[in-house]
């Protein structure tokens, strides 16, 4: 992205993460006989895997338009989409437990216990989150506290570890997001996952007639030059422990267990 962008030469540049969610998914998908998307949204990113996916894969959603929509889309490519809530109170999957070697969760809420209960044995979690403290710049402006401070790289490894995953893989990105008109902002708004307004009648969300003077200040912020905005993303990969050896003895455990100098038996 170049740095010398100014005035209307822009109308949307975001910088992205080093990582590739595809890439990651597709080295990870192949060696999957059952494949869990949480959150799937519309499921316009997972429709656009199923050349990876193993036959069997299936997603959740939460309740409608997004559950209709993400039934339309994947149902016809063989993709069964289950009605599930992460963020409701005492809501778990609907899934026995060990189900899965592959579970992915991007841009989505989840519970880690519950992850890891239908993770098969040596199953893995991907997850892609937006950090808490993403676009903060509006949350000034709009004059709120961070919606979601909870929401750290950080706090996702200590939750999936207390899950009992380990973790593989840990990475966090900050990046900026500019824009050069309030088209492409409100445009931008609209696709990502920030909810730190409520409107007039208490719904997230902006509304143009209830944040007027909040939306006229930007408006005059964008004619002096383009608008920066902190962006703020996170990864985690983690794997269920494997299945114990059951049929094998741990000779090294018994070493370690026995005497300096054991007695030997008289015949």
């Amino acid at each position: 992205m170049s740095a010398d962008v100014t005035g209307s030469d822009v109308q949307e540049q975001k910088q992205e993460p080093p990582w590739s969610w595809a890439t990651l998914v597709g080295n990870l998908a192949p060696m999957s006989d059952r494949v869990l998307d949480l959150g799937t949204g519309g499921g316009e990113t997972l429709a656009s895997l199923t050349d990876v996916l193993p036959e069997g894969t299936v997603a959740t959603a939460g309740r409608s338009p997004a559950l209709a929509a993400a039934r339309a889309r994947l149902v016809p490519l063989g993709i069964a989409v289950h009605e599930h809530g992460a963020d409701r109170p005492g809501a778990h999957l609907p899934f026995p437990d060990g189900t899965f070697d592959l579970v992915l969760s991007r841009h989505g809420t989840y519970d880690a216990h519950d992850v890891a209960r239908v993770l098969a044995p040596g199953g893995s979690f991907l997850t892609e989150r937006i950090g808490g403290d993403d676009l903060r710049e509006l949350d000034s402006a709009f004059g709120i506290d961070l919606p979601s401070p909870e929401v750290t790289l950080e706090n996702a490894v200590h939750d999936l570890t207390r899950a009992g995953l380990t973790v593989e893989r840990s990475d966090a990105f900050h990046g900026t997001a500019r824009f050069g008109d309030m088209a492409s902002l409100l445009g931008y708004l609209r696709h990502v996952a920030w909810h730190g307004v409520d409107g007039c009648d208490g719904s997230g969300g902006l509304d143009p007639d209830h944040h007027r003077r909040e939306l006229d200040a930007l408006a005059q912020q964008l004619q002096i030059g383009p608008l920066s905005l902190s962006t703020s993303r996170f990864l985690v990969l983690a794997r269920a422990p494997d299945a114990p050896d059951v049929g094998r003895t741990d000779f090294a455990d018994l070493i370690g267990r026995s005497d300096p100098m054991p007695e030997i038996p008289r015949v």
